[in-house]
């Protein structure tokens, strides 16, 4: 299994054994100045002014890395069927809040620059700035059809996130060297 704060673990390479040191001992500051925040100012304080507004801010992450990954149409390869590029055509790009109307799909969009809306893209090459990002994203979506793929999956909103969660499944395989793989399927 992983650990992102342990720096032996596979994920990380020898050489950034250091730097997960420094980033774990970051965290272990970061939460001891939440702690101290509480404790001389309050905790209500500390939750309203640090603790509502991180807790909305990931719960729309999760939401667009959720619909983002998971659709019956997007495809999970195992084993030596993945490749870099299948992985990275494994995501769908939904108008975020589009399913409320053109206004709340465009504001969506605006105020998350195109996280959702270009996040096929974003797979693709990660190192386009997102004010190029709406720009490449088209250009990318124009190269695609011409490709017979289409990756434009229904607007994101909780319309679509009970769809995913209603009709995708996950599994489980446990193979003999103590680890798993999980793979989607369609109920």
């Amino acid at each position: 299994m992983t650990n992102h704060f342990k720096p032996s673990s596979v994920m990380f390479s020898p050489h950034q054994y250091s730097q997960i040191i420094l980033s774990d001992i970051g965290v272990l500051l970061w939460i001891g100045a939440l702690v101290y925040w509480s404790m001389t100012r309050g905790f209500l304080e500390m939750a309203r002014i640090y603790g509502v507004p991180y807790l909305w801010t990931n719960h729309w992450l999760v939401l667009v890395t959720f619909l983002q990954h998971t659709d019956p149409y997007v495809p999970h390869y195992r084993g030596s069927a993945f490749t870099f590029q299948r992985g990275a055509l494994s995501t769908l790009d939904r108008s975020l809040l589009g399913g409320a109307g053109p206004f709340f799909g465009w504001l969506g969009g605006v105020i998350t620059h195109g996280i959702s809306e270009t996040h096929v893209l974003h797979h693709v090459s990660s190192k386009i700035p997102h004010y190029h990002a709406w720009e490449a994203a088209d250009a990318l979506r124009k190269r695609l059809a011409a490709a017979g793929i289409n990756l434009q999956g229904a607007p994101g909103g909780w319309t679509a996130v009970y769809h995913a969660i209603r009709t995708c499944k996950v599994c489980i395989e446990f193979h003999l060297q103590d680890t798993f793989e999980l793979i989607a399927i369609s109920a």
